[in-house]
């Protein structure tokens, strides 16, 4: 099937006119860079939970006491759900952001929702229990998923349509960022005393969202036309005629004022949900995100000799890459370019790491990950070089791969990283803010929302069944599968929003 996205209609940008000066075009980029840029902070204040898991289970693996001197000991589930809980918050709140963003605006509703993820902070530096760090991580899914809809939808709705690929990739880069600073805090600061810099980071996003503007599609569809205007002026330029663009969104827009379930269920808006929503299947499956979150454990499951937190550095240096990659290009060569070309680069690494482990260490790679997912093992320190930690008792060192071929599955694994994110990781949520009429995005994207945090927890869960049914060598292989089959997908139904005007 081929989708056809909100942005059909073709209408080009008025506030690209050929009158423009140069000056007056770089005044206008510059306003509306700031303004992106002051939003995207509240992308790193998600990326930041994100990011903690990996310093935080290793910190707790060599001093096991919290905030208060007591001894505090994750079992092996809780330490799992450290990751996959956020995913269980983002659910709510993606229900959350839609209707915020519908009712409250984009503005208000990203400043209230600094909220959740500042007491989610507070219960985990606070915690004295596991209990307490468990419902903190629920709060930070909540901020993640109502922020991550209505940021992204503002984004797009102020953005240049020339330049609106490239401000939409800029989320990543932040996300990014945010899940490097917990690394790098790791090395001085406690797990309990990382969350102060998220709750600093959270006021100065609250603070910079307070001055910036409403976004002009929002107060169209609320009656509020004059500000709407205004707002319009300010971001196109003196030299634009905003009356262009007023009457663009009304028409794109039209008998869908009130939001009912069929605006949603009009012919052209469910199909882009199905298109939206098989892409972020795809996004989850191919193996991308799986690799992110569970890097150390698939160095270990290799046979590779590298420590856990220069495994996790390397992984998000490599995303940060991939992202800057796709902020650059995204807007020349287009959307379904991108997303074609990622998921071919994530088979051919997925390929090449199951031929690696099939040749290389298949055999002692099944042994070892069936141990340590047998074992309960709560952290690793290390890797190749410190005793693992298993039930509470040292054991000897899992053997690491002292083949000449080591370099193969770091390679591999970057590769997966770096292809993921300069496509299928931030395009397909670029056009999910892209696909759909303003006045149903909201709602639209908090559906979207609900089903990547079901596929996001599922691809996660499932990857230990599928490891010991397929071994290391047939999941890869697996991941390479679904990557080429996303790959035809993004060809033949994906629609291109590049240049194309949103509603």
């Amino acid at each position: 099937m081929k989708s056809t996205a909100s942005s059909e209609s073709g209408v080009k940008d008025s506030a690209l006119p050929s009158a423009e000066s140069a000056a007056a075009k770089r005044i206008r980029l510059f306003k509306q860079t700031l303004i992106i840029l002051s939003v995207c902070l509240a992308f790193s204040v998600l990326g930041l939970p994100a990011g903690w898991t990996n310093p935080a289970l290793s910190d707790m693996n060599k001093d096991q006491t919290n905030v208060y001197g007591t001894v505090m000991i994750l079992e092996p589930w809780e330490a799992d759900m450290l990751g996959s809980l956020p995913a269980v918050g983002m659910i709510p709140g993606a229900w959350l952001g839609g209707w915020m963003g519908t009712r409250m605006g984009r503005r208000h509703s990203l400043m209230i929702l600094q909220v959740p993820v500042v007491l989610g902070w507070i219960l985990i530096a606070l915690a004295y229990n596991p209990a307490m760090i468990l419902v903190g991580r629920v709060l930070q899914g909540i901020n993640s998923g109502a922020s991550g809809i209505i940021a992204n939808s503002y984004i797009v709705e102020v953005s240049d349509t020339a330049y609106r690929g490239t401000f939409a990739s800029l989320p990543g880069i932040f996300i990014g960022a945010g899940n490097i600073a917990p690394l790098a805090l790791g090395f001085a600061l406690r797990w309990f005393e990382i969350p102060y810099i998220g709750i600093a980071l959270s006021f100065v996003a609250a603070a910079l969202l307070f001055f910036l503007p409403e976004s002009p599609t929002f107060l169209i569809l609320s009656g509020k036309e004059e500000e709407a205007r205004k707002v319009l002026a300010r971001l196109r330029g003196p030299s634009v005629d905003v009356e262009t663009e007023l009457e663009t969104v009304h028409r794109m827009n039209e008998n869908k004022s009130k939001e009912s379930l069929g605006s949603i269920l009009h012919s052209r808006v469910w199909r882009s949900l199905a298109v939206i929503g098989i892409l972020m299947l795809f996004q989850n499956f191919c193996g991308f995100e799986v690799v992110a979150t569970f890097t150390t454990r698939i160095f270990i499951e290799s046979g590779v000799a590298i420590d856990d937190k220069v495994a996790a550095l390397l992984v998000i240096v490599a995303m940060m890459v991939g992202f800057i990659i796709s902020t650059i290009f995204i807007d020349k060569f287009g959307r379904r370019s991108l997303l074609v070309t990622s998921t071919c680069l994530i088979a051919l690494f997925s390929f090449l790491m199951g031929t690696y482990s099939y040749l290389e260490n298949d055999n002692s790679v099944e042994q070892v990950s069936v141990s340590l997912l047998e074992s309960n093992i709560t952290a690793v320190e290390n890797i190749g070089n410190s005793d693992y930690t298993v039930d509470g008792n040292s054991t000897t060192n899992v053997p690491a791969g002292d083949s000449g071929w080591w370099w193969v599955p770091v390679a591999c694994l970057m590769g997966i990283t770096i292809s993921g994110s300069l496509g299928i990781g931030p395009v397909a949520w670029i056009l999910s803010a892209e696909y759909f009429p303003t006045s149903v995005r909201p709602k639209c994207m908090a559906i979207t929302s609900t089903m990547v945090s079901v596929w996001n927890f599922s691809a996660l869960q499932l990857y230990s069944p599928l490891l010991r049914a397929l071994t290391a060598a047939g999941l890869f292989w697996f991941y390479g599968g679904v990557s080429l089959v996303g790959a035809i997908f993004c060809l033949t139904c994906v629609a291109e929003t590049k240049n194309k005007a949103i509603g």
